[in-house]
């Protein structure tokens, strides 16, 4: 009874090469979209503008503060902006901010407040045109709308600090002339915030300490931040923040609460920067402008830390003697941290509240996605996957593969006895073809009588005349292919090749007396006549031979044809000829061949057949894994051109 033929689907299609490969060149093309894209979108899913309780009718403002852009130019690199390497990390450096800059200016604020370090480099610039190119590729990236207000603050890689006056100088005059005063105060919803020139502080701190002077006695610089200062405090302003590029002075075991990845602001000084204003400047800025809040940055990682003057605060909205400080996070990727980020900061008008005393400011962190991250955890554990199941794939191909038929191979020459299988041998026209080979085919071949063995002797004793008879090899029987029914071709590349040592006279063949012929009939060559043939007779023997005549004999056999690979490779030697001691010499340096390589590795062990093997499969595996990347490759490309 047969068995119901079955229709449908088995698991083995199911799983076969071209779906499985199919499918993962879907799923990496949802990996590449959510990595460059959708993952920044979901990090900000909840980050939301901080909310207070204030009457519905009231308007919010919402100010966007940005910390540590670090916009990186190769003119303002010097040695490390150049180059493979340096150019694709500044490319994916600048993706990257062009991605967070998108995602964060979705969430529409009326400002945006850049604290300080717009530019990696600012402070190597030789020239206003390298300081402007720089500032180009700033406002290039952070394209603000034009009904968007928005304000800078000097940081110590824009301005320098602890420069040759000279030169602090005229980085401050690039600065002024690109991005506006160095100490700057704006008021957005009636709240007054003070853009301080921290490095320039810094700068003349160091001055005042060396005078050995307090702040009151100092006489200002003109100009300067300590007269910026003092001059805002004779106002009173209320409602005040103050924004300052490095952080104020703090205890180093200071909590920075639950939003810092590490450690905390430790206090530093070296060629270019400060971690920590000093503490007497620290009370100096408090005391005289008496802020509702601090915000600064340069210290890459998040910190909250709240201030505590002693006394009572007299000019002040806030009647507690507490002022908060907020470091934000780096918007750019960094070495010290995880996650990038920026801070929220919402602010009502003071004005239009009943209660004077009501909280008019609220701020909160947005974190940015890990970017490192996305590489090695997404990317690079994804790539392994497809890795092993590409392996897997090909091993499991390899194992399905069908037997080849025994027929098409040929015994070993050293089979024999009973004990050798006899297997069935299909011709292959290939063997007998007229390409010359070392090898002889396995072919039919006429009997020839022995010789005797005195005319195999020379001089013997014998009175019969000894012809040299050349060696012919066997007629083809009737079964054997056309290709050996054609006479072989010689070659006519080198005309002093009969003089040349590796080619002697005897070994040579005629070459012009050989006239090629091929009929259409199975005849074996040209000879057709007796005429070409000699009869041997021995006087001792009845036998005879029928030999070809020595005028033709060298119309029958012809040296071996010369590849075109041969011909190439002389064209590709070198040789230099010289005469020492009276003798002639010669060097010859040829481009390494392909056997030559081969028996390298052989020699190195790295050309076994079980190597060669094991490098075939691993090839396969690569050009498997890449038909499956590259349309997420294309995919990748076209995300970051269109961001670009």
């Amino acid at each position: 009874m047969s068995k119901p033929f079955v229709t449908g689907t088995t698991r083995g299609q199911i799983y076969s090469y071209s779906n499985v490969s199919t499918a993962l060149r879907l799923v990496w093309v949802f990996i590449v979209v959510w990595g460059e894209l959708g993952i920044f979108y979901w990090s900000l899913s909840g980050c939301h503008w901080p909310s207070f309780e204030v009457s519905a009718n009231l308007r919010t403002t919402h100010v966007l503060l940005i910390a540590d852009a670090q916009i990186r130019h190769p003119g303002l690199l010097g040695n490390r902006g150049y180059g493979i390497i340096n150019t694709f990390r500044r490319v994916l450096y600048e993706v990257n901010l062009r991605k967070t800059w998108h995602v964060a200016s979705n969430l529409n604020p009326h400002a945006v407040i850049f604290l300080g370090d717009m530019l990696a480099d600012g402070k190597t610039s030789r020239s206003a045109e390298e300081y402007e190119m720089a500032v180009k590729k700033f406002k290039s990236i952070f394209e603000i709308d034009e009904d968007e207000e928005v304000h800078y603050i000097p940081g110590n890689e824009d301005v320098g600090l602890g420069s040759v006056p000279s030169i602090s100088n005229v980085l401050r005059s690039y600065y002024a002339n690109n991005f506006g005063p160095l100490n700057t105060k704006f008021v957005i919803a009636n709240h007054t915030f003070i853009g301080l020139d921290a490095p320039g502080l810094v700068d003349e701190d160091y001055q005042r300490h060396a005078s050995r002077v307090s702040f009151n006695e100092w006489t200002p610089i003109p100009n300067g931040p300590i007269s910026f200062v003092k001059e805002i405090s004779e106002y009173h302003l209320s409602h005040t923040i103050l924004l300052s590029h490095i952080p104020l002075s703090r205890s180093e075991t200071s909590d920075c609460g639950p939003h810092r990845e590490r450690g905390g602001i430790r206090r530093g000084a070296g060629p270019g920067y400060q971690s920590m204003l000093g503490k007497q400047t620290t009370s100096f800025l408090l005391h005289s402008l008496e802020p509702l809040a601090v915000f600064s940055a340069d210290n890459r990682d998040y910190c909250d830390y709240t201030h505590v003057l002693p006394g009572a605060r007299q000019y002040s909205s806030n009647p507690t003697n507490s002022i908060r400080e907020v470091t934000v996070k780096s918007f750019s990727m960094s070495s010290h941290i995880r996650r990038p980020g920026f801070q929220l900061l919402s602010l009502v008008d003071p004005a239009k509240l009943g209660n004077s005393r009501s909280r008019t400011w609220a701020d909160s962190p947005c974190l940015l996605p890990d970017q490192d991250r996305i590489y090695t955890s997404l990317y690079l554990s994804s790539l392994v996957f497809t890795l092993l199941v590409m392996v897997v794939l090909r091993v499991r191909g390899q194992r399905r593969k069908p037997l080849r038929d025994l027929a098409v191979l040929t015994p070993s020459p050293r089979s024999s006895g009973r004990n050798t299988p006899a297997v069935l041998i299909e011709t292959d026209p290939a063997q007998f073809s007229a390409t010359w080979s070392p090898f002889s085919p396995f072919i039919p071949t006429s009997p020839r009588p022995a010789l005797p063995s005195h005319i195999r002797t020379p001089r013997s004793a014998s009175n019969s005349t000894t012809h040299l008879v050349a060696s012919l090899p066997g007629s083809p029987a009737p079964s054997s292919p056309s290709t050996l029914l054609v006479p072989m071709p010689y070659s006519e590349d080198d005309d002093g090749e009969d003089n040349d040592t590796m080619y002697p006279a005897q070994y040579a063949m005629r070459r012009d007396s050989y006239s090629f012929h091929q009929k259409e009939d199975d005849e074996w060559s040209n000879i057709q006549d007796e005429v070409y043939f000699d009869t041997v007779h021995d006087s001792e023997s009845v036998s005879q031979s029928v030999l070809l005549s020595t005028s033709h004999q060298s119309e029958f056999v012809s040296t071996p044809h010369r590849s075109r690979h041969a011909m190439a490779l002389k064209k590709r030697t070198w040789s230099y000829t010289f005469v020492l001691k009276g003798r002639r010499r010669r060097i010859s340096i040829s481009l390494p061949s392909w056997s030559s390589l081969n028996n390298l590795l052989d020699f190195l062990g790295l050309g076994s057949e079980t190597s060669l093997s094991a490098r075939k499969r691993q090839s396969n595996v690569l050009l498997s894994v890449l038909s499956v990347l590259w349309p997420a490759l294309v995919a990748w490309v076209i995300i970051n051109w269109m961001i670009l």
